[in-house]
């Protein structure tokens, strides 16, 4: 494999000595440490090690360790193919968690359906379980059997952006601009699909790509319609850097985006020249900052304390968050399924099984049942960036494709 370019980064993690005698549980992580998605990825990335870590430390899964097998798909999908056909036939592992893009998330999507292996995508849109025909923006109707995901979904992003608008008054016109790769191209679809329900008429339409650095050509042509918001949809520096130059050049209307452009490593790279953006907010992104009774809080701030001490990450996000959810999923299967390890074959199907019934699950990210869309629901609360920091405007929103019946 070593001509692919696939980067093997973690085999096993450290876990208490009596545990060593069980056969290990192994996952795959299949993220981006490297390549356009690499700031969410690396979040992903040391979020899993953490949860693995705390995992082992306790005992393991009754008795037996985690064994985490972590490939870098290097925001590529040929490389997420190669990683997730690795996993199931050579690593043979019982699931695996990842990836984040909604276009690598499709192509191993079909790997792990053809493999029967279960897999729990991240941040990808629902076109990763969904099989096409599928008639946006009803809820997909044909979902793949072996395939999860965090509740997520570009739709579910609008929806909530679009109640945002509606506190800040007087928008009828939106002008949009989002990146060209998959997951941008499903925003796309997701936004034309939507946004005229919302009583909205879309002006102008713009697309940059994953790894541009200048989009004052497209924002020259957006300044020059006639619209009362902007809205940016991508998940990554291009993203943030989109909004930054929308600013430098003078675009005062009001500027929404999707939740990753507000992540730990964008804003720490574009610090304070983000304020002003507003967007829907992952309940990890807030962390410390949420209200006590938020249900989540205390996960988010464990998650945000550890990062903090163990790899001196100075506020967690949506990529942690995602990281976090992935690993409990999956010890929530594994506790209930108790998979029979001299089968790996049945186990596999012993933990889909497990995973499709979960109830009442508590993460950083998501909370709540399985859905028969196979995801669980993922809290957005509305921010403002303030100083380099998000700060909460509005009371949390909770969409799921149930309201779109």
């Amino acid at each position: 494999m070593s001509g692919s370019g696939l980067v093997l980064i973690l085999v096993l993690l450290p876990m208490t000595i009596w545990a060593q005698a069980l056969e290990p549980y192994k996952l795959g992580l299949i993220t981006s440490i490297t390549g356009f998605m690499a700031p969410m990825g690396t979040g992903v990335r040391d979020a899993s090690l953490i949860a693995v870590d705390k995992i082992n430390k306790g005992g393991g899964i009754h008795g037996r360790p985690l064994k985490l097998i972590l490939y870098d798909d290097a925001s590529d999908p040929t490389k997420g193919v190669l990683a997730i056909k690795k996993l199931i036939g050579e690593d043979k592992v019982l699931g695996v968690t990842g990836p984040l893009s909604t276009g690598i998330a499709i192509q191993c999507a079909t790997i792990a359906e053809e493999g029967r292996v279960p897999m729990f995508a991240h941040n990808s849109s629902s076109w990763s379980v969904a099989e096409k025909p599928w008639d946006i923006p009803k809820p997909p109707t044909k979902i793949r059997h072996w395939v999860f995901k965090l509740g997520i979904d570009p739709i579910f992003q609008y929806l909530a952006i679009y109640r945002m608008m509606t506190d800040i008054r007087g928008i009828t016109k939106i002008a949009s601009i989002n990146v060209n790769n998959a997951m941008g191209k499903a925003m796309k679809a997701a936004l034309e699909a939507t946004h005229k329900k919302a009583g909205l008429e879309g002006v102008i339409w713009e697309e940059f790509g994953p790894e541009d650095t200048d989009m004052t050509a497209q924002l020259t042509k957006i300044k020059g319609a006639k619209f009362d918001a902007l809205i940016i949809s991508g998940a990554e520096m291009a993203s943030g850097i989109t909004y930054k130059q929308a600013r430098e050049m003078g675009i005062k209307q009001p500027i929404l985006g999707m939740p990753p452009i507000a992540m730990v490593k964008i804003v720490a790279t574009l610090g304070k020249s983000l304020d002003g953006l507003r967007v829907p907010s992952m309940i990890m992104d807030i962390g410390e900052a949420l209200p006590s009774d938020e249900p989540q809080r205390s996960v988010a701030v464990e998650l945000t304390s550890r990062l903090k001490t163990e790899k001196g990450v100075p506020r967690a996000d949506t990529g942690h968050g995602t990281g976090w959810d992935g690993i409990y999923v999956f010890e929530d299967a594994l506790k209930r399924a108790r998979p029979d390890l001299a089968d790996v074959t049945k186990a596999r199907g012993q933990v889909r099984e497990a995973m499709a019934t979960i109830k009442g699950f508590m993460g950083a990210y998501c909370i709540g049942d399985m859905t028969k869309w196979h995801e669980i629901a993922a809290p957005l609360i509305p921010v403002e960036m303030r100083g380099g920091k998000p700060i909460v405007v509005g009371k949390k929103i909770v969409s799921t494709w149930a309201e779109l019946e």
